[in-house]
């Protein structure tokens, strides 16, 4: 029998993981399981025969080798199965599903906070890092393209502004969650 496999659309992003995790759990309660993760597309396998609960773990540098290998028997051992991973940062494992609420890999305050704290630091370096870069983009046109300022400047700098007006959303997003962890406990 061959995979029926169903695609699907969404922006995920990274400070919204739990939106991302109840949407695939969604989908589980209507037969599609997650195969393949992505940023807009994703990829699921459609079996109504079975319902699972999913959950995403943010492990940046984790490689294929013995830390890998821990991390993954570690959730193995608590009942996790792991499914896959998107570019090798974001981790998504599986249980099946029962009706009680539904499962969590962290429970205490300080392993949530620190997955927002991780997500932050990265967020900042990739604002940082673009603000170089546009400064420097900015630089190149001044100097070589004059005459055509306003035709290649203003839509690099409107593009530009919106991915830091995300980014700087994202990294304010992540520092909310952590003072509400904070507030909460």
């Amino acid at each position: 029998m061959e995979e029926q496999l169903e695609k699907r659309y969404r922006l995920n992003l990274s400070w919204d993981y739990e939106g991302e995790e109840q949407w695939i759990n969604q989908l589980s309660a209507q037969g599609l399981h997650l195969m393949k993760p992505g940023t807009v597309k994703s990829w699921f396998k459609k079996d109504p025969s079975v319902r699972y609960s999913y959950c995403l773990d943010y492990q940046p540098g984790l490689k294929k080798g013995a830390f890998m290998q821990d991390y993954l028997e570690l959730y193995q051992d608590a009942g996790w199965e792991y499914v896959t991973s998107y570019n090798g940062i974001w981790h998504y494992f599986r249980k099946i599903w029962e009706p009680a609420p539904t499962p969590k890999l962290y429970t205490d305050k300080e392993s949530l906070a620190g997955q927002y704290q991780k997500m932050q630091r990265i967020l900042s370096v990739v604002l940082c890092s673009n603000v170089m870069i546009f400064i420097t983009v900015m630089m190149i046109i001044l100097l070589r393209w004059q005459s055509k300022l306003w035709t290649i400047a203003l839509p690099v700098s409107i593009l530009y502004i919106l991915l830091f007006i995300l980014l700087g959303y994202g990294y304010r997003r992540a520092g909310s969650k952590i003072k509400q962890l904070s507030d909460r406990f």
